[in-house]
């Protein structure tokens, strides 16, 4: 166990409380509320050992540790968010989360957009290659998505000469490709790539040359935190002191921290780093949660996104079906504007992609909503409900539109020609009809916004698919989470296309018997 009372290493001494790294840091003071009871940290949970999900569906590995014990040594409950790598700066700008605690590296471009506390690991770029690799030339090489890896390939060219790039949302879908031929080297951390060597994970690789660099990694902020920064680094220096940083270090990397390139790392931000004693040493469980790695442990984690699944679609299905039936109506009325606004509406939602609206949902309007009211009214559940919703109710209307039209105009001139209003002709007349002439489309829609209910994931719901990644982030299977997960869906699906089929069927005798009685 390491004991820093006086600590002289390599000019090691930083200013943890008073300087924030990044824009306009002096003038920077913004604390959590005072009444605020927990601190929010995000990370992809797709980056094993440092995060990943366990088998009740718990974030945890170095991050998530990490993460917990800074904010308890702050005097917050730490509450962990999962997010895509992908879409995490934005979550933090538009305020969905206080900090990313996600292995997010130390860069220049960053540094102009987000405050940084010290680094609290030091690690490096490398190349992992299939045993027996002899060059690169050639050779089909993966990077996460806008990761430094990713940019370093495209400013090297000549360090990786006529090789094809291919990019994945996360390590563990690399070392899925790489069990299913489909890359020959992934470019990433060391370390993660020495665990998957160790785990057996990715097949026979090796590390392929060299370091590419060696990269810092901090707890990143909006440019308005710099207290809170300083806060994280206070708590980042008494934890490396009283020794949790070493146990939780070891308890996932397994090996003791080098703490003499941490320091140095620390050394290039700052000059002085006080060092306190602290005698407390807060308890950190060294056994390592249990993960869904057989068919028993997955069942109970994809049934709980299959939850979520279904009342995601429930809710939409019904909502939409109102709002759906009212833009419907909207495109056939006498009223120019109301026709116009009703028919752009369809055009724009249909248009664009739902996950541009999922986006546009969650970190735009939502954003909005919650700074005009002062407090989050409207969470990524809402956005979700609020894009699906919005979405399916485009598709609805059109469907309905169609049905409208497609009832004889004979039956609108028959109606009108005893008294009876365009409002009650509708009612009561062409609604009917065009809702059991439109009954098998809007059944196709209900099964197409259930699967579409798989990109909510995006916005840091985590549904029935992304429980399947998750559960293959945990175990490195591609294979078999994913079929489970197609299992859940077909059977909701099924389910949902007997029940339409039958209303369907039943609106059919109606319309038999009625015929019949004439």
């Amino acid at each position: 166990m390491y004991t820093y009372g006086r600590i002289s290493v390599v000019s090691f001494f930083i200013l943890l409380i008073c300087t924030g790294f990044g824009p306009n840091a002096a003038n920077a003071e913004t604390l959590p509320p005072e009444d605020q009871p927990s601190l929010r940290l995000s990370m992809s949970g797709a980056f094993q050992p440092f995060s990943t999900t366990d088998i009740n569906g718990n974030l945890v590995g170095f991050d998530a540790d990490m993460a917990r014990e800074l904010a308890k040594q702050m005097g917050y409950a730490p509450e962990l968010v999962q997010n895509d790598w992908a879409g995490i700066q934005a979550g933090l700008q538009t305020g969905k989360y206080d900090l990313i605690c996600g292995s997010m590296a130390i860069t220049p471009q960053r540094l102009e957009k987000m405050l940084f506390s010290l680094p609290y690991y030091v690690s490096g770029a490398q190349i992992f290659a299939r045993r027996g690799l002899g060059a690169l030339r050639g050779s089909r090489i993966a990077v996460t998505e806008d990761s430094t890896y990713a940019r370093y390939i495209e400013s090297h060219p000549e360090q990786f000469p006529e090789v094809e790039i291919y990019t994945f949302g996360s390590e563990a879908e690399i070392v899925a490709a790489m069990n299913t031929d489909k890359i020959d080297a992934f470019v990433s951390d060391r370390i993660v790539g020495g665990f998957y060597i160790k785990k057996g994970a990715a097949g026979d690789i090796e590390p392929w040359g060299d370091l590419l660099y060696r990269e810092a990694v901090g707890i990143a902020a909006r440019p308005d935190s710099a207290a809170l920064i300083r806060q994280v680094n206070q708590a980042l220096l008494a934890l490396v002191q009283n020794g949790t940083y070493e146990k939780i270090y070891r308890k996932w990397v397994g090996n003791a921290p080098d703490v003499e390139i941490l320091f140095a790392a620390w050394g290039d931000y700052a000059q002085f780093i006080p060092g306190p004693e602290n005698s407390n040493r807060p308890e950190v469980n060294e056994r390592k949660p249990g993960f869904a790695n057989n068919l028993s442990t997955m069942l109970p984690l994809l049934a709980r996104g299959a939850m979520l699944t279904l009342l995601l679609s429930i809710v939409t299905a019904i909502t939409a079906l109102g709002t759906g039936a009212l833009i419907g109506i909207g495109t056939v009325a006498r009223h120019t504007l109301l026709r116009r606004l009703s028919n752009a509406f369809i055009w724009v939602v249909r248009g664009t992609p739902l996950l541009v609206q999922l986006f546009m949902a969650y970190f735009a309007l939502a954003t909005a909503i919650n700074r005009l009211l002062g407090f989050e009214a409207v969470g990524a559940m809402g956005a979700a409900f609020i894009a699906l919703i919005v979405n399916t109710t485009a598709y609805n209307a059109e469907t309905l539109r169609g049905g409208i039209n497609a009832v004889d105009r004979g039956q609108w001139d028959a109606a009108a020609s005893i008294g009876m209003t365009r409002g009650k002709i509708l009612r009561r007349i062409i609604l009917p009809q065009a809702f059991r002439d439109s009954l098998p489309s809007l059944g196709n829609n209900l099964v197409v916004l259930i699967k579409d209910t798989s990109l909510v994931g995006a916005i840091t719901l985590i549904e029935l698919t992304y429980v399947a990644r998750n559960v293959v982030f945990q175990t490195g299977q591609a294979f078999l989470p994913f079929l489970c997960a197609a299992g859940f869906y077909l059977v909701i699906i099924s389910l949902v296309t007997i029940g339409v089929k039958s209303w369907e069927a039943r609106l059919l005798r109606s319309r038999k018997a009625l015929g019949e009685t004439i």
